[in-house]
């Protein structure tokens, strides 16, 4: 029998794939400690589309089945899950909570009061409130403090990055976790969960673009001061290069991902301009070659129009100055040159993000940009999770419980 040792899972819904990351969540393991990564799973997802669920039973299927594949991996059964929601279906803003403190030392009671207000904010018809995050304090105008406690003031302020969720999304997303037979703990935020797993400390606090291409989306999130500054989603990703890849070339959309995929490069310079690639036609019959330059041609088009577009965003929010550099994530990145291509848009240091920061365990075969929200969301679940309270004998009930809701 499985052992039922504490663990949890993180679950990337996104519209090309579902990915599974299981995790293990120690009791009296230190926040400073790697956490160690047990188990992976990965199919193509069906019954998504963009950020919206389009077939419950068709994502539920998809969801069960990276989740069976982490599990067998990882030796052990999970109960808590944390799923991604989509950028695109998020909205980020900045709120401020304000106290009295009228000369005496701030307490833990302060603190807690001035988040409270901080978090007393409108939320935006159709949404949900998400996230709460306070970011920094500022103590009698001094800005940048980050543990207040102890000090004397007359007056404390909390800067809050306040994220709400449209609603039915989360409630689809929630539907499909629970119908595959698992507790979802929490949604976050995607691109949220990938700096998470691919930024480090400095970068935000110097300051930093994370730019995450995925299948239907990029997601842009800008740090600095350990702050999130500016949160963006763009309607271009992965998927729109495939579609320009299968119109100019004349094939089908998923022989366009099958000759991306192996042979191509996010620039022509990176490729023989002699090199030749077999394609099969259309009706998947006829195989012709076409050149492979042209194929990276039509990719380097569409990437330097989504990474330009990046580029607008970011200065219209007034921050291209306020950082250091470019973090690439998401499985769009993977091409040969796109770091490259990205330093020329932005003039900026560029580097591609995998997951390998504060993880230990089964490392190598999860160092891609595709895996960064699946294990950033592990991480985000072993920080929020107790680790006493994920063993158990739920996990039957719960199935149960998916299985009966999907008949009343």
């Amino acid at each position: 029998m499985i052992p039922r040792l504490g663990c949890v899972a993180g679950v990337e819904l996104g519209s090309t794939k579902i990915c599974a990351v299981v995790a293990a969540a120690r009791s009296g393991r230190p926040d400073t400690d790697p956490v160690e990564i047990l188990g992976l799973g990965v199919t193509r997802s069906s019954g998504m589309s963009g950020s919206a669920v389009t077939n419950l039973e068709a994502a539920t299927r998809s969801v069960r089945k990276a989740m069976a594949q982490a599990e067998a991996m990882a030796g052990r059964e999970v109960e808590t899950v944390f799923a991604s929601i989509p950028g695109a279906s998020v909205k980020a803003s900045q709120s401020k909570g304000v106290v009295p403190v009228c000369g005496a030392e701030i307490t833990a009671a302060h603190v807690r009061r001035v988040q409270e207000v901080g978090r007393t904010v409108p939320i935006p018809p159709g949404h949900e409130l998400l996230h709460t995050m306070c970011q920094e304090y500022v103590v009698d105008g001094r800005e940048g403090v980050q543990d207040p406690v102890g000090m004397t003031a007359t007056r404390l302020e909390s800067d809050m990055c306040i994220v709400t969720a449209d609603r039915a999304t989360c409630g689809d997303l929630s539907k499909v976790v629970d119908g595959a037979g698992y507790l979802p703990e929490e949604l976050v935020m995607a691109p949220l969960a990938s700096s998470l797993a691919v930024l480090d400390n400095s970068e935000r606090e110097s300051g930093v673009i994370l730019v995450e291409v995925g299948g239907a989306h990029t997601d842009v999130l800008v740090f600095g001061r350990y702050r999130i500054l500016h949160a963006a989603s763009l309607p271009w990703g992965g998927a729109s290069v495939t579609r320009d890849i299968a119109r100019g070339l004349g094939v089908h959309e998923e022989e366009a991902g099958r000759i991306k995929q192996e042979y191509g490069a996010a620039r022509r310079a990176d490729v023989e301009p002699a090199a030749m690639v077999e394609v099969l036609g259309p009706s998947r019959e006829g195989v012709r070659r076409v050149s492979r330059e042209l194929l990276a041609h039509i990719i380097e088009q569409r990437l330097d129009e989504i990474l330009g577009l990046v580029h607008t965003e970011v200065g219209r929010a007034g921050l291209l100055d306020r950082a250091g550099g470019v973090v690439l994530t998401g499985g769009g990145v993977s091409l040969v040159g796109t770091d490259e291509l990205a330093k020329s848009v932005f003039d900026l240091p560029v580097r591609v993000g995998v997951p390998e920061l504060r993880i230990t365990g089964m490392t190598e075969g999860i160092a891609l940009p595709s895996y960064a929200t699946a294990v950033g969301l592990a991480l985000y679940g072993v920080a929020r999770t107790p680790a006493g309270m994920l063993a158990g004998t739920g996990r039957a009930i719960a199935r149960v419980g998916g299985w009966l809701r999907a008949f009343f």
